[in-house]
């Protein structure tokens, strides 16, 4: 999880205020998946769409990318959103949102997902984990 953070760390730098600049900032900020409906098996080459669900917990966050990273047939993936700072109040939302992630694998094998859910009371990145066989 820590590349998450590096990625946040440098969007800000990215994003932050100059000096001249007196108008809305916009800031990402890494989201946890709250539920997949991930397939067992996948067709090598083959696009498929996995949906995954997350809370947005302002009206100010909206979808921006996935975290996504490759490490051989280990995925790790969470939500990237755009929250705007407009000066305008963000009023709480837990309104559930599914959006798809496509996955095309490139080779044969089993391939280990790590959906993060959060961190728990110690700090440490928690995960839903499925494993997919793609053999054709």
């Amino acid at each position: 999880m820590k590349p998450i953070f590096l990625i946040l760390a440098l969007s800000f730098l990215t994003f932050s205020c100059s000096p001249h600049d007196d108008g809305p900032t916009n800031t990402l900020e890494t989201l946890p998946v709250s539920q997949v409906a991930m397939a067992t098996k996948f067709a090598k080459d083959s696009i498929t769409e996995i949906p995954l669900s997350y809370v947005r917990p302002t009206v100010c966050h909206s979808f921006y990318d996935f975290y996504y990273v490759r490490d051989g047939l280990t995925r790790t993936v969470a939500i990237i959103a755009l929250k705007e700072n407009g000066g305008t109040s963000c009023p709480p939302s837990q309104t559930t949102y599914t959006i798809p992630l496509k996955f095309k694998p490139a080779a044969l094998g089993t391939y280990h997902f790590k959906f993060w859910t959060g961190a728990n009371t110690q700090g440490v990145d928690q995960y839903l984990e499925y494993d997919a066989v793609v053999n054709h």
